[in-house]
């Protein structure tokens, strides 16, 4: 399944439309403001439109929800710790009304706590929150990041703590972004690259527990722990990653989004490009 991160301007509902728009068959959308903590509620109208426009869709198989940017759920503040919580319960139970399964979460920053306490702030708060969430099956997918700054995330040993460490590991899955391990230190642009980044994150994480990936190039350089998108096939990582990927027969039934830059004016070329790829 091959996709976008569209807008949902105007409505809900409109993200339908605006991937089907792009000849998508998944999408991934934000629905909160992703840079404000304050963010309009929606009513049961505009939720049951949003159900109606994905049931009446014949192209969308799948939608992704994505948290926003502010939340922190590693924080060693507990102002902003209790913050993160509420707004992502939040996300958790409009996403359960919504009917989406996948949730994609950022594992946060412990802001120079250290990585230790980081991860067990973040640990502390997957708990809470799927144990507040208890009633709904949606799962929360924690993303490889590019290490940046005090980023955790940026090795695969970091989620498998969470998963280790969780009393609910079956509500925990993994989205793996391109862009992002390249920028950790996961070579893929060989074909060898690419079987032994898989192979060690099957070693450490399990491919099992691979349910999206988002597929970025990366304008920064291997290994600089620098997040910077790229369109396809044009950035450090090549074009060859990418094929084998949308080929690769483990990975058929898993959601391909992309969030490469200038959406409207773009990311039908992105997907044509990774379309053209497959054999």
């Amino acid at each position: 399944m091959l996709g976008a991160h569209v807008s949902i301007s105007g409505g809900l509902h409109n993200s339908i439309s605006n991937g089907e728009k792009f000849g998508c068959s998944a999408i991934q959308i934000f629905v909160k403001n992703p840079n404000r903590w304050q963010s309009k509620s929606f009513t049961q109208e505009e939720i049951d439109r949003f159900c109606q426009a994905w049931t009446s869709s014949d192209q969308i198989k799948e939608v992704i929800v994505h948290d926003i940017h502010l939340t922190n759920l590693a924080s060693p503040k507990p102002d902003i710790l209790e913050k993160s919580r509420q707004h992502f319960q939040a996300q958790i139970d409009l996403v359960c009304q919504l009917g989406i399964k996948y949730l994609v979460k950022h594992l946060g920053s412990h802001t120079g706590a250290g990585e230790p306490a980081g991860l067990e702030n973040l640990s502390q708060s997957l708990d809470f929150l799927l144990e507040a969430t208890q009633q709904t099956d949606v799962m929360l997918l924690l993303e490889t990041t590019a290490g940046q700054g005090a980023n955790l995330g940026y090795v695969f040993e970091h989620i498998r703590q969470m998963i280790d460490d969780s009393k609910y590991p079956e509500r925990l899955g993994v989205c793996f972004d391109t862009c992002h391990v390249f920028a950790a230190g996961y070579d893929l642009r060989t074909e060898d690259d690419y079987q032994r980044t898989f192979d060690r994150f099957d070693q450490v994480v399990g491919l099992d527990r691979l349910r999206a990936f988002h597929l970025n190039d990366a304008k920064s350089e291997f290994n600089s722990r620098v997040d910077r998108h790229e369109h396809i096939g044009q950035g450090n990582i090549g074009i060859t990653p990418f094929q084998l990927l949308v080929n690769d027969p483990r990975f058929s039934a898993v959601p391909m989004i992309i969030e490469t830059p200038q959406m409207d004016e773009m990311h039908g070329q992105n997907l044509q490009v990774l379309q053209e790829l497959r054999r």
